[in-house]
């Protein structure tokens, strides 16, 4: 068994108030899911929006649907240090007969240097996957989770320690500029189902299709980061700048070298753009639709800089 729920002896939960919590995170990009992923027809969810994710917890949500995700950006990154890195707040609610068990919806949750490449905290679901969890009324133990997001109720983070990713080849865990929500689609179907880090089905409410389904997203608080708040790290001298971020169109590269290559990404990893050999310090995006974008950028020296923009119309 694990940690149990907020309030109860042993419990890792992380209230909002915590003076552990040195800032919260203010850029996230939703990626909707849907109102049932076995029927795609119904469209996707529609409650909230991005900003509902920033800042501290409160209570106001975004919700994610079936398989819908949310992306963390921070300009500052977060760091391995001692204890919890950051934490993760939903809405769930607690049994009024019984504190050990919740309605909670969940999410697994991965961390990123460049926005590109991805992994994951191992998550543990214990929950007897012999009954489907229903949509609604019904609640599960918080000792069945592990590194699931949303594992506690509302005003209270799930927290994650980076130090459990530090062996992990190619991923710098002092430089954590991403952090990827993704709604666990609860259903213990085979085709539909998602699994924990023992290819275990994650049993949570099944199906939730009405517009506030899926994991609901509070807030991410921050525990480490690199910088004090409201320092950024991405101005020195030797570094490469980019603006006006956001952009409505050109966005200017300013580096103390030539720039050699530029690759425009979308967040799911496609290549939108490349250009090689460039002999301007300037990019046009005007044919971009308006949204969130990864800009990597190789100078002459072969030092590369990655930077997360925002085109806007």
């Amino acid at each position: 068994q694990y940690a149990p729920q907020a309030g109860l002896p042993g419990s890792t939960a992380m209230y909002k108030d915590s003076s552990v919590f040195v800032d919260w995170a203010q850029t996230c990009t939703i990626k909707r899911g849907w109102l049932d992923i076995a029927d795609t027809s119904l469209g996707k969810v529609n409650f909230g929006d991005s900003t509902y994710a920033s800042g501290k917890a409160d209570g106001n949500v975004v919700s994610l649907g079936d398989a819908g995700e949310a992306i963390y950006f921070f300009e500052n990154p977060l760091i391995n240090a001692p204890g919890f890195d950051f934490a993760i707040f939903e809405n769930g609610f607690r049994n009024p007969v019984d504190s050990n068990l919740a309605y909670l919806e969940l999410a697994q949750v991965e961390v990123s240097n460049d926005g590109i490449n991805y992994y994951n905290f191992a998550s543990v679901c214990n929950n007897d996957t012999s009954l489907q969890i229903a949509g609604v009324g019904e609640y599960m133990d918080a000792r069945n989770l592990y590194n699931l997001a949303g594992k506690y109720i509302g005003g209270y983070g799930t927290p994650f320690e980076l130090d459990e990713l530090n062996a992990i080849p190619g991923l710098d865990v002092n430089n954590i500029h991403f952090v990827k929500i993704k709604d666990v689609v609860g259903s213990i179907n085979e085709t539909t189902c998602v699994r924990d880090s023992y290819n275990k089905a994650i049993n949570d409410p099944y199906p939730t299709s009405f517009p506030t389904g899926g994991f609901d997203l509070d807030a991410l608080g921050i525990i480490h980061h690199l910088y004090p708040t409201d320092v950024s790290n991405f101005n020195p001298e030797n570094e490469i700048i980019f603006y006006p971020n956001p952009t409505q169109g050109i966005l200017y590269i300013k580096s103390k070298w030539v720039v050699s290559d530029i690759i425009i990404y979308s967040l799911d990893g496609r290549k939108i753009v490349e250009r090689s050999k460039v002999n301007s310090n300037a990019i046009n995006l005007s044919s971009l639709s308006k949204g969130h974008y990864l800009v990597s950028v190789i100078s002459e020296n072969g030092k590369r800089i990655n930077q997360f923009i925002t085109k806007d119309e």
